[in-house]
């Protein structure tokens, strides 16, 4: 392992990094967080082939180079024809180009094994026929049927009677405006807005841009003001508490007395690797599967002949 050289630390050092650290993020300009702005700049039509900025004419009438134009020529594809095969042509959508049938298969006879694989699936003896659905019906899984005529001729009953009502509506309810539209009264078509609430209908005005430019030059006055107490404590950055321990780096040095430690005989029966048996010998165990001579001459109790029983349903 590589040894790392540590360098002495100096405190007021590091603390006076820390002091020009905290004033340099402080002294950047502050970022624009206008959100509800969506430019900063002059509006932009996307979706043409207009450029975002107005190219000049000298860069119109500059002439390429032939590095350019070699750049500028499309990468020629070394495919050949047959490669490209048209795919969704007659195939309803099949990515797979249906071929067009030579004269010699439309000639040829079919084999006894390809008729019986033509032959369409049949259905089984007891298999009836499913009831047509969704005729006249508006979609309903059941279908409909006939009425017979005895039961158009059966009378009603009193339960058949009470089961036919409708739903009636809850108490609580309250039935749907006759109008949609509120009628406005009088008063309020003659009503004049005062001046806040004309205010506040107003839009809020955003500009369109350009903005200010986000760096500016800044004043010799304002280079020349001296921080006061204040805000040179505001400056400080916030120190690291009593006892804080900085995490550990991942290369050490290595003490000599750890060099030349001699490995106890504990050490060096764990670190031998562990060597098992092949998958060779044991997957093909010719005596994996081997009963022993007791296991043969043993009798099973009661309970595991009752258990051994198969359940009669």
């Amino acid at each position: 392992m590589a040894e790392v050289e540590e360098k002495p630390r100096n405190d007021e050092t590091l603390e006076f990094s820390r002091e020009k650290t905290r004033v340099e993020v402080l002294a950047t300009h502050k970022k624009s967080k206008a959100t509800f702005w969506t430019t900063f700049g002059p509006k932009m039509i996307w979706g043409n082939q207009d450029p975002m900025w107005p190219i000049s004419p000298t860069a119109l009438k500059v002439v390429p180079t032939s590095r350019l134009k070699e750049l500028s020529r499309p990468k020629s594809s070394h495919r050949s024809e047959e490669a490209y095969i048209p795919e969704f042509v007659y195939s309803c959508g099949r990515t797979s180009k249906i071929w067009l049938v030579g004269s010699a298969a439309k000639n040829a006879t079919s084999s006894g094994r390809v008729r019986t694989l033509a032959r369409h699936k049949t259905s089984p003896a007891g298999y009836l026929e499913h009831r047509p659905q969704f005729q006249y019906s508006c979609g309903r899984c059941s279908a409909v049927w006939s009425v017979s005529e005895l039961a158009k001729r059966c009378s009603h009953r009193p339960r058949t009677a009470s089961l036919a009502l409708p739903k009636r509506t809850p108490l609580e309810y309250e039935p749907c405006r006759p109008t949609i539209q509120t009628i406005v009264p009088s008063s309020a078509k003659t009503y004049t807005a005062t001046a806040t609430i004309e205010s506040l209908a107003a839009p809020k005005q955003r500009i369109d841009g350009p903005f200010r430019d986000p760096q500016w030059v800044v004043s010799e006055s304002t280079k020349q003001v001296n921080a006061s107490d204040r805000v040179v404590e505001l400056s400080k950055a916030k120190k690291l508490s009593d006892g804080y321990q900085s995490c550990r780096n991942v290369v050490w040095r290595v003490n000599a007395a750890a060099k030349n430690a001699t490995a106890s005989s504990r050490m060096e029966e764990l670190s031998r690797p562990i060597i098992r048996e092949t998958m060779d010998h044991v997957q093909f165990n010719p005596d994996a599967f081997e009963v022993s001579t007791s296991a043969k001459k043993y009798k099973a109790t009661g309970r595991i002949e009752e258990l051994a029983k198969p359940i009669l349903r």
